[in-house]
């Protein structure tokens, strides 16, 4: 993360908004009629009235919701602990969490992956909390769109004066809805992925300038299968990189524009560790043939970051924090704050550590 994609996003971000408040503010009432509002600047909110049918078949697959949101309790935490004795020095765990930030450490093509698949998971976890709501008697006014800053978020919105007077099982099905429906979408992906990304090797999406890579030859498109005669891995590929020494290296590369296979044999210097490539997972052969490289590649980096996206917002909206999902069903647990705000805080404490460098 430099200097100079913070400004670029800061100036895009600024660029966005200003844009959208002149736009807003000539035609406001034509954006108030169709049920878009601007707050504040930078939030921009669509809502509209919508009449969610009840459906019995939904009210038995919502019990699916618990033994799924209990997964990602456990994801959430075994991440975040793993991290922190990582970071402590007390076990080399090789975890660590990520903030993942549009416009500074996702960009390019990423960028657009990242998008499609927030809307995905957005939309799927609201649609999810308003038709178990239904189908568990509990009305339902209206469903959303909102963009905060530069976060697209979707939502439900429940009637609050209904839902506390539902029974507790209708409560807590209905607030687990949306992140086991996130979960159980990545889990599905991530089954989908096995026939669609081959078992070893690695896509080169770009190539920084200036770099070892770009002076050997290699270029966006090109599939890394081996080096130095192993199959080639992230682990492979650092530990070589990694040697405080000159060493020959020879990469096993496959070109699909014309279909052959040729091996780059190069220096690498005791002074550089770094390949200069961006690397995604290589689509399987199959699939590169069926549809042609670009188009596998993108099959396959949207569908890695749908799984990405819906398991990352699954875990963290169900886990107990002010602002989740998880926190509000702590609350209708135990029904009580005090207890529901310990177990919030420290919740919270463990992921700011967690993310701190």
């Amino acid at each position: 993360m430099d200097i100079s994609s913070i400004y670029n996003f800061v100036l895009a971000l600024i660029s966005f908004w200003a844009l959208v408040n002149i736009t807003y503010i000539s035609r406001k009432e034509w954006f108030v009629s169709r049920g878009i509002k601007l707050y504040y600047g930078v939030v921009l909110i669509y809502k509209k009235p919508c009449d969610v049918k009840p459906s019995p078949l939904i009210s038995k697959i919502s019990y699916v919701s618990i033994p799924l949101a209990l997964i990602g309790i456990y994801m959430f935490y075994s991440a975040m602990i793993m991290s922190l004795v990582s970071k402590l020095g007390v076990l080399k765990t090789g975890v660590t969490v990520q903030l993942l930030v549009p416009g500074i450490n996702i960009t390019g093509i990423f960028l657009l992956y990242f998008t499609i698949a927030v809307v995905i998971a957005a939309a799927v976890h609201e649609f999810a909390h308003a038709y178990v709501a239904r189908s568990h008697g509990i009305p339902i006014k209206g469903l959303g769109f909102a963009i905060i800053l530069f976060v697209p978020i979707a939502f439900t919105e429940i009637d609050e004066e209904i839902f506390p007077k539902a029974t507790k099982k209708a409560r807590i099905l209905t607030l687990s809805a949306g992140p086991a429906s996130n979960i159980a979408l990545a889990l599905l992906l991530m089954v989908l992925l096995i026939p669609l990304v081959s078992s070893y090797g690695y896509i080169i999406t770009n190539v920084v300038e200036n770099s070892l890579a770009e002076h050997i030859g290699l270029k966006p498109g090109y599939i890394i299968l081996k080096i130095n005669g192993i199959q080639a891995t992230l682990k492979a590929l650092h530990s070589y990189l990694s040697l405080n020494k000159t060493i020959r290296l020879i990469l096993t590369v496959y070109i699909p524009q014309n279909n052959s296979l040729v091996n780059i044999s190069f220096l690498k210097p005791a002074s550089t560790h770094l390949l200069g490539v961006y690397l995604q997972a290589s689509p399987s052969l199959w699939l590169i043939k069926l549809v042609g490289i670009n188009m596998a590649e993108f099959i396959v980096g949207l569908t890695q970051w749908i799984y990405l996206v819906n398991m990352s917002l699954g875990i963290i909206n169900i886990a107990p924090l002010f602002i989740t999902d998880g926190g509000r069903i702590v609350y209708e647990m135990i029904r009580n704050k005090t207890v529901s705000h310990v177990i919030n805080i420290l919740t919270l404490l463990i992921l700011v550590l967690a993310l701190t460098p």
